[in-house]
């Protein structure tokens, strides 16, 4: 995969969410705002 830069769409992906339901981008990003969050890490 190449690397995004600002402003790019996000790419699609599937992951469960907290209550083991599986959450894909591609379901909701036409109808609802998306915020994605991108933790480094902590030290």
């Amino acid at each position: 995969m190449d690397n995004l830069t600002v402003g790019d769409p996000a790419p699609d992906f599937s992951l469960p969410d907290h209550q083991g339901i599986l959450f894909k981008l591609a379901d909701v990003h036409r109808s609802q705002n998306v915020l994605l969050v991108f933790n480094i890490g902590f030290s």
